[in-house]
């Protein structure tokens, strides 16, 4: 607990010494921040889930491709 307090003196005195003064965010200004993250990120990962799946069905439609050929090879012969 002590180290807790002795902490925000450090903290509060480093800001005062360097002139600035703290602030807290308001409400609005936490949801905003946290809803820009939010979207950053979900967008982000969107991305990278769309890229995944059209390999992914990239993938598949070549190995079915593959498979009739190798069908198509067999009934040939």
């Amino acid at each position: 607990m002590k180290k807790g307090i002795v902490l925000m003196f450090a903290v509060a005195a480093i800001l005062g010494s360097c002139g600035e003064k703290f602030t807290p965010l308001t409400q609005e200004q936490t949801t905003a921040q946290v809803d820009s993250l939010v979207t950053a990120q979900s967008e982000a990962k969107i991305a990278e889930l769309r890229a995944a799946c059209e390999s992914g069905l990239e993938a598949q439609v070549n190995a079915k491709v593959e498979a009739l050929k190798g069908a198509e090879v067999a009934e040939v012969k």
